[in-house]
């Protein structure tokens, strides 16, 4: 949460609980007041989540050339999370050393470094994906790009066994995720009669 907006709850939770619990003689401006900042936390905080998530689900790999570093990251965040990697976490951006994501999936500690670039991705990313295998206690290091690997990344990974997923990877991942999707929505009409007949 950004500090202007925890600063906004603070002060709209402060009001509230004055008003309710004041003095016994409340005055309804501590009520508006604690109400309108706690209105505008929600929407500047959930908003662009909710945005960024509709965005996210509507992805096509055209869209996720133009994406930046950050959000590729977050992207790649929100579509290992649909393919079944739990406790997926984007780490900080500065001093991540060479982890972007860190998530879990059959009981083993992954971690990505994340590529949104036109050239093709060298050693350095490799090098650093590997750096990071001990700092965050990791079973297994992968690299991905929307682009493809230099020859010598792709035998430094594999003699690093870092895994390496390029643009082909990436598109199956978005196929995966979409054949998900798509189960998921027809699945939707009968899991919707099964709890209209649940509350009969």
């Amino acid at each position: 949460m950004k500090k202007d907006n925890l600063k906004l709850l603070i002060l709209g939770s402060f009001s509230l609980a004055y008003y309710f619990v004041g003095d016994g003689n409340p005055n309804v401006l501590f009520l508006y007041i604690g109400i309108i900042f706690l209105l505008i936390t929600f929407i500047t905080e959930v908003f662009p989540y909710l945005s960024q998530i509709k965005r996210f689900s509507k992805a096509e790999l055209e869209t996720i050339d133009l994406m930046t570093g950050l959000e590729f990251e977050k992207y790649m965040a929100f579509l290992l999370e649909k393919n079944g990697y739990l406790k997926v976490k984007v780490t900080q951006s500065y001093g991540d050393q060479g982890i972007d994501i860190i998530a879990q999936k059959n009981d083993l500690n992954f971690g990505f470094q994340c590529k949104r670039w036109k050239k093709n991705v060298g050693n350095k990313a490799i090098q650093e994906v590997h750096a990071g295998i001990g700092y965050y206690s990791l079973d297994r290091a992968i690299v991905i790009t929307n682009s493809y690997f230099t020859k010598p990344a792709k035998q430094l990974a594999e003699k690093l066994d870092v895994e390496l997923w390029d643009r082909k990877n990436l598109i199956k991942f978005l196929e995966d995720y979409k054949k998900l999707k798509g189960r998921r929505a027809s699945l939707k009409p009968f899991l919707e009669t099964i709890s209209r007949l649940l509350k009969v």
